[in-house]
């Protein structure tokens, strides 16, 4: 990633040109939305919660903002504030002395009553689990003790967990310049966010500026801030402009007409996006491949980076399978060489074409045997990775 950075700053040096940062701005691509505090589920907002989290992910958000703070006994945590008429008032919980949780009373407390608090552990663990999320650091702290022991962790965390890829999917936002070169220390993340929520006064030239030359791809201002000239000055040296937190439709709209590249939300949803004249980039798309000597169409979807495919439509590829559902065991059954007849109502099919994803809670078992697939399920519909099935199926695609 670093290498590919450089070329790109290289180039762009040598043909004596601005640098489009979003040749490295990956996380923006196919994101308008962005969940804040890990979005809404249930119709709590600004939860933090790992139930918010899913939710989001399963309505379609790939970019997700989380806040951070810490325990009283030093644990980086999912959790916007500790302050009695903050934090605790919103997430229905009382305000005792001394109000700053250590880490086992955070973990016991449930959020808004049946939600589940997470750690920054848990943060990067979810991440691991759902390889195509983008989280979005709000760490509020701006002295560079508190900083850098809060990314400092985040790095240990990645480390001691095996996964230090997953630090690419990490965008901190920065609230100062000095913030920049305080984090690059602790770790040389590709992606950046400069928000602008604590700046009285700020010069948009200066800090277009300042992102060009360090390569910071977005900018997010507060949508009372935002005019089209604002939008201009920073698009002019190629860095995109997000606004917080807007949850009515309209005034999206009016954000998107000054030229406003996205934004935080705690309700819109990515199937939503038609009502502002945008699109989903979650799309199902039809493709024709071959299995062995017969074709077949197939509605694939891109999930965890990977094309998925209906389980139904892969039921007579190569010999072919019948499937049985187990609602007691939560199992479903495949076997080779019988016909397929249907599911029946056990998996609750929802078409409503909004594309809400979950992670199955059963096992798929092939001729006896339980194997790796785990399957998504989509609008209720089994998809499962077709490069799997078709190893598991004994045919090559």
């Amino acid at each position: 990633m670093f290498g590919k950075r450089m070329t790109a700053v290289m180039l762009a040096t040598m043909l004596g040109t601005a640098l489009p940062l979003t040749v490295y701005g990956g996380w923006q691509q196919g994101n308008p939305l962005i969940a804040h505090a890990l979005g809404e589920v249930d119709g709590k907002i600004e939860t933090n919660s790992k139930e918010a989290f899913e939710a989001s992910w399963g309505n379609g958000f790939r970019a997700l903002e989380v806040d951070f703070t810490y325990t009283s006994d030093g644990i980086l945590v999912a959790r916007h504030d500790f302050e009695e008429d903050g934090t605790y008032y919103r997430l229905e919980q009382d305000a005792n002395a001394p109000l700053v949780m250590d880490k086992n009373t955070y973990q016991s407390s449930k959020i808004i009553y049946d939600q589940t608090p997470i750690t920054a552990v848990d943060v990067l663990g979810l991440m691991v689990e759902y390889p195509d999320v983008y989280i979005i650091t709000d760490t509020k702290e701006t002295d560079q003790a508190t900083v850098q022991k809060q990314f400092g962790d985040l790095k240990k965390i990645a480390e001691a967990m095996g996964e230090p890829d997953v630090l690419e999917r990490i965008v901190p936002q920065i609230y100062h310049e000095e913030m920049y070169d305080w984090v690059n220390n602790i770790y040389p993340f590709q992606e950046w966010i400069y928000t602008l929520y604590l700046n009285s006064n700020p010069n948009y030239g200066e800090i277009a500026d300042f992102c060009a030359a360090k390569g910071i791809g977005t900018v997010t201002i507060q949508k009372e801030r935002v005019t089209q000239t604002v939008v201009e000055t920073l698009h002019a040296k190629g860095i995109k402009v997000y606004a917080h937190t807007i949850n009515r439709y309209k005034q999206f709209e009016e954000l998107l007409a000054m030229g406003v590249d996205g934004i935080y939300t705690d309700r819109i949803k990515p199937y939503e996006l038609e009502w502002v004249g945008l699109s989903d980039s979650r799309q199902v798309i039809q493709k024709t491949m071959n299995f062995g000597e017969k074709a077949f169409t197939l509605d694939t979807l891109q999930i965890f980076n990977e094309g998925y495919v209906p389980l139904r439509q892969l039921s007579k590829v190569g010999k072919g399978f019948s499937a049985e559902f187990d609602s007691k065991n939560r199992t479903l059954s495949l076997f080779s060489g019988r016909t397929f007849t249907s599911l029946g109502n056990e998996l609750l099919l929802n078409h409503s074409g909004k594309l809400v994803m979950e992670r199955a809670d059963f096992r798929l078992i092939y001729n006896g045997k339980e194997t790796k697939v785990y399957p998504i399920l989509v609008d209720g519909e089994v998809y499962v990775p077709l490069a799997q099935m078709a190893t598991l199926l004994g045919v090559s695609a």
